[in-house]
């Protein structure tokens, strides 16, 4: 990443500082990422974390369609949509559905795709990655950004991902660093959560990096097991 293109995920890093401190209560916050994403907070999100990194949605739907153009794809924790959308601009042939377990960011992401005049190949709904109301081996693609390190239970979520990946799809997870991960979260990492994951065995990659400092890895592999490193 050249130099003056650091602005934008060291921005993106403030913005989830930032979004930690305005969180309220200890009670509030044992109500899980429905309620830190509801109302003004979902809107907040999308104008401080998601506007600014849109390009970098763009470039995951950009090599995810390459290897999966058509089929079913299902954005676990899709938030305002952003990424739904690319996914259903990059792959005409590709239907999009997004989940998210806050009911305003899933309102914000129907506007986005009618405004995108891609409702018809773009839905999305209220679901919690824990219980996902799909079928078994429904879907050719399942990708979830920046959404894991809020999950109740990120090891039961990825239970669930495998369960309706279909055995020739694939699953992508992208998430914040650890050290991200460490400070503003519970303090468990990603090889904590993929050791008791049924991907266990798969490593994560750094994807965006200020130097040599990770800011977002990831891991993609199908439910055969096989993995995909992204550079």
């Amino acid at each position: 990443m050249a130099r003056e293109g650091w602005l934008i995920p060291l921005a993106a890093v403030a913005a989830v500082l930032l979004y930690r401190r305005l969180r309220g209560s200890a009670d509030q916050r044992t109500a899980g990422a429905s309620w830190e994403f509801s109302g003004p907070m979902a809107r907040l999100y999308d104008l401080l974390f998601s506007s600014p990194i849109d390009g970098f949605y763009a470039r995951i739907a950009r090599r995810l369609t390459e290897t999966i153009p058509s089929g079913q794809a299902l954005d676990v924790g899709c938030g305002p949509g952003r990424l739904a959308v690319h996914l259903a601009r990059q792959a005409p042939d590709l239907t999009v559905t997004g989940i998210d377990i806050s009911p305003d960011m899933v309102e914000l992401a129907k506007r986005r795709a009618e405004a995108a005049k891609l409702s018809d190949r773009v839905h999305f709904e209220v679901a919690d990655v824990g219980a996902l109301p799909f079928p078994d081996h429904q879907f050719d693609l399942v990708v979830s950004t920046m959404s894991l390190h809020h999950w109740r239970d990120p090891a039961r979520g990825l239970t669930e991902i495998r369960r309706v990946l279909k055995a020739s799809g694939q699953a992508c997870i992208y998430d914040v660093a650890d050290w991200i991960l460490r400070l503003t979260h519970h303090g468990t990492g990603l090889a904590e959560v993929l050791a008791e994951s049924p991907f266990a065995s798969e490593a994560s990659q750094p994807v965006w990096s200020v130097g040599p400092v990770p800011l977002v890895r990831s891991f993609c592999l199908g439910r055969q097991g096989h993995s995909r490193a992204e550079a």
